[in-house]
């Protein structure tokens, strides 16, 4: 869909509590928006579609809602947080995704946008997950029921028919969450472990993925069947290794733990910051690596439910709603809206600085050598020792912190992220914004 904002018209008239609203709209997607059928028409401006209705104040004020919402995403038009990218995120979406600054300020305000378009239609029966396309212009919803394709449709969104529903993949997970796949009988005996690595919901795939070493696959398909899954329900994708942490005792810039391992700061709030739950429990000491104060742990959550871990700061403490740019000037945080599956996504941390990727997986549960944890965000980001703690970011909508996974920032990599709103939210915390 191609034009600009201006191309639609929107002009009302006040009288008697009732409101006549002229809407002219040049996308033919959209037409159905419509309340009732419009009356004969004459001198009115010359569009390929016109209408005009009358309908009660509440029922506008509805309409206008909805067309705030489906209007901007139909016409590429970019809102107000992600006009414009920090020169660090534009160099690093450059390195990485090839985009100049237009395109990644477009893209970025599109995967934005998009966002709240998923968050209207997941709560529809029939609603079965969403993602944005490899070039980031179009936004994907699965659908199961194809009574919501109109819905998917008139919101600016591409529907796909899918076989699986997502419910049931979801709940195939949960229930694989509940097994000790651990358990001295999986355990290959050569490896000392099940060699299951992680399994999450592939929206795209309509499929549950489990991921295991060349030699674990068989344990794989039995764990798919154990929770009740067929054949085209799930999938099994083999790894070269298992996903650890990206702790390290190496001294440097960030934060030290005990004045020993060091991790990366993740976003501050107003009374410390956000971390992994891997990188400290609660009563460690953070410092500065030149071992200043700057608090303590005072919650901590690793292995589990979750990796993440809060730091209450000392009294004097200035704590800003920026990521480290190392160099370059510092990113602004402005916000906390998640991002879809498909959408870039950009990563700093005190070992590698700042790259980017895409969300690959949302609620995937990671296999660490520590014990298993459910609830991160897979993503194609590489990640090395020492970044563990440090902010993923969308534009300046903070994401997550930096969990762990495999790979590096030379031959590349797969990284998991601990969704920062599950932080906030856990801890009653507020995000410190620029």
């Amino acid at each position: 869909m191609a034009g600009a904002m201006e191309d639609s018209i929107l002009s009302s008239k006040l009288a008697n509590n009732k409101t006549m609203i002229l809407v002219t709209i040049l996308e033919p997607s959209l037409t159905h928006l419509t309340l009732q059928q419009p009356p004969r028409l004459t001198s009115l401006p010359i569009h390929p579609v016109v209408y005009l209705f009358r309908t009660p104040i509440m029922e506008l004020t509805k309409f206008l809602g909805f067309l705030a919402m489906v209007l901007p995403i139909a016409y590429g038009a970019p809102t107000s947080a992600a006009t414009s990218l920090h020169p660090k995120i534009l160099a690093a979406m450059k390195r990485d995704f090839g985009l100049d600054a237009e395109a990644a300020t477009k893209r970025v305000a599109f995967e934005h946008r998009s966002a709240d378009v998923v968050e209207s239609l997941k709560g529809s029966a029939g609603f079965a997950g969403a993602w944005i396309s490899e070039d980031g212009t179009t936004l994907k919803v699965g659908v199961t029921d194809e009574a919501l394709v109109a819905d998917v449709t008139s919101a600016g969104a591409t529907p796909v028919i899918l076989a699986n529903p997502l419910s049931k993949l979801e709940e195939a997970k949960a229930a694989l969450d509940a097994i000790d796949i651990e358990a001295p009988a999986r355990r290959d005996e050569a490896s000392a472990s099940s060699g299951i690595a992680s399994y999450f919901v592939d929206v795209a795939a309509n499929k549950l993925v489990i991921e295991s070493l060349a030699g674990s696959t068989a344990t794989a398909e039995s764990l798919a069947k154990e929770v009740g899954l067929a054949a085209g329900e799930f999938e099994v994708r083999t790894v070269a290794s298992m996903p650890s942490t990206f702790a390290t005792v190496l001294g440097g810039d960030a934060y030290l733990i005990n004045r020993a391992a060091r991790c990366s700061i993740g976003f501050s709030v107003t009374t410390g910051f956000v971390s992994a739950g891997h990188c400290g429990s609660a009563g460690d000491t953070a410092t500065t690596s030149a071992g200043a104060s700057l608090g303590t742990f005072s919650g901590s959550v690793f292995p589990g439910s979750a990796d993440m871990s809060y730091i209450r700061t000392v009294s004097g403490t200035t704590l800003r709603g920026y990521i480290d740019g190392y160099g370059r000037g510092d990113l602004p945080v402005s916000g906390s809206t998640a991002s879809a599956v498909g959408a870039s996504i950009c990563r700093s941390g005190s070992t590698t600085g700042v790259f980017c990727g895409t969300v690959g997986a949302l609620g995937a549960t990671v296999n660490y050598s520590e014990g298993r944890v459910t609830g991160l965000t897979r993503t194609s980001v590489c990640a090395e020792p020492g970044d563990s703690g440090g902010s993923f970011y969308s534009g300046a909508q903070a994401q997550g912190v930096t969990s762990g996974g495999s790979g590096d920032c030379t031959s590349g990599g797969t990284t998991y992220f601990q969704p920062v709103n599950e932080i906030l939210s856990t801890y009653g915390l507020t995000l410190v914004r620029a």
